[in-house]
């Protein structure tokens, strides 16, 4: 017989837990509170600082347990959609403190949020925390999940164990990013392991940020921004409070690696770069460029041979779904999950094949979005591994990676393929969606038959010019 659920509000409401108080964390907190739920989000690292300054948050707050919170970040269409959709006042309150709105082409209402992480964590933070039904516990580490018995033949989470005492729960959120410790937990509970599938991407990103001098204005808001050169990939952020940053992918084995975070190494670099140059023309850096290391493509889903490993538990964000953050994916995923739990969590009374119902909705939903990102780190990483090798770059095989180099080379010149693309990169559009999309894909198609090898052309210094730079 399953155990009593828990806290149960009224004969559809939930008491749950959540684990991190990230971006996924707080928006499944948000969107599960403004359906009746009750929420406990516990958070290890502290609350931000109460005052208004968006640039206080950014240089004050400590996020030990984000590695990522410094570095760049896109908040893509998709997101922006979501947030709209479920809590527009979120996007209000992170407008407020300084990150402009830009719309999408294509009409629909769509846009871009340029803002710094911090900036806009801290703006939901403080949304979540003054909403009713919600308690958020910060600076408490979780110490290991709360388990009563078995269901169905698996152990049936109840809740989580803090430092000091226990919390209850009907169902428990581990939002707690890429270190989560759950599979350790379950083993301990002993459950079997969940399923994964990992890709190490074999590059690191370095990151730098920089603020616009009195008077100047970004030279253009439009997202992406982003250089290929043979040996790395450049991609730019324009942000919150006339802040932009600048991300480089550094191959792992690059042996000029370590010399670009020497004092203005990488500023110098980024001034010989056609794209980049204007932007630092008009600022100064407010940091030193900031690595962030051992990335990965990786999937943890809690069924394994069909069925679920864990009754009462479920994985969100980063916990469940990490990609590689070049194309900013990470944020809209976690929305659309968060969104989906809110939506099907009073369903839960089938502890066990609510995980496994969760899964499987991942799978038909997330899973194309994964398989993509697995695809294009490994072709990124062997683009730049080729470049650093001083080999010659080969072009994209598989039919997706040249559809989408070819989408790159025709939307330079053609506005409405450009739409189309621009759209895909905000996720508003499948990768199937785009095969088939009546304006561009014919337009792809074209170009294809008459460039067998598309290659986007390289807009920078090339590999000897690069070691001169950095080197010297």
């Amino acid at each position: 017989m399953e155990p009593p659920l828990l806290g149960r509000v009224g004969n559809s409401m939930a008491k749950i837990v959540v684990i991190g108080a990230g971006m996924a964390g707080l928006a499944v907190a948000l969107f599960c509170a403004r359906r009746g739920h009750t929420v406990t989000v516990v958070e290890r690292d502290d609350q931000p600082k109460p005052e208004a300054s968006a640039e206080e948050d950014f240089t004050g707050w400590e996020r030990n347990g984000v590695p990522h919170a410094r570095q760049g970040h896109n908040f893509l269409g998709l997101s922006s959609r979501i947030m709209r959709e479920e809590a527009p006042d979120v996007l209000d309150a992170v407008a407020a403190r300084g990150a402009p709105r830009v719309p999408i082409a294509g009409g629909g209402g769509d846009e871009n949020v340029l803002s710094r992480r911090l900036v806009y964590e801290g703006a939901l933070r403080r949304v979540v925390e003054a909403e009713p039904g919600v308690e958020v516990l910060s600076g408490t580490s979780v110490k290991g999940l709360l388990v009563r018995g078995e269901l169905a033949g698996v152990p049936r989470v109840v809740g989580v164990r803090l430092p000091g005492g226990e919390v209850a729960a009907d169902v428990v959120v581990d939002a707690s990013g890429r270190r989560t410790r759950s599979v350790r937990w379950l083993a301990e509970a002993g459950g079997r392991p969940p399923r994964e599938t990992a890709q190490p991407c074999g590059f690191h990103y370095l990151t730098q940020h920089f603020r616009l001098r009195e008077g100047q204005s970004f030279p253009a808001l439009t997202v992406p921004i982003y250089v290929k050169l043979d040996y790395t990939k450049l991609v730019l952020f324009a942000g919150d409070n006339g802040c932009f940053q600048v991300s480089m992918t550094v191959a792992a084995d690059d042996p000029l690696r370590h010399r670009l975070r020497e004092p203005g190494v990488y500023h110098r670099f980024l001034e010989s770069v056609p794209l980049t140059a204007p932007w630092l023309d008009r600022s100064e850096s407010i940091d030193e460029p900031h690595p962030m290391g051992n990335l990965e493509d990786r999937w943890r889903r809690l069924v394994n041979d069909g069925s679920p490993v864990v009754a009462g538990l479920v994985l969100l964000g980063d916990s469940a779904l990490q990609t590689n953050p070049a194309f900013g994916r990470g944020v809209p995923l976690a929305f659309l999950q968060a969104r989906h739990f809110a939506e099907t969590v009073e369903a839960a009374d089938d502890a066990a094949g609510f995980v496994s119902r969760f899964e499987e909705w991942a799978e038909r939903n997330l899973g194309f979005w994964f398989r993509a990102q697995v695809a294009s780190s490994r072709e990124q990483r062997e683009h730049i591994e080729a470049g650093v090798r001083g080999e010659p770059i080969a072009p994209p095989t598989d039919p997706m990676g040249r559809f989408i180099a070819a989408l790159a080379i025709v939307s330079e010149d053609d506005p409405e393929v450009n739409a189309v693309q621009l759209r895909f990169f905000n996720m508003l559009m499948t990768p199937e969606a785009l095969v088939n999309d009546p304006v561009a894909a014919p337009r792809i198609r074209d170009f294809l038959e008459t460039h067998a090898d598309p290659v986007v052309p390289a807009q920078g210094p090339d590999r000897t010019e690069f070691e001169r730079l950095v080197a010297h």
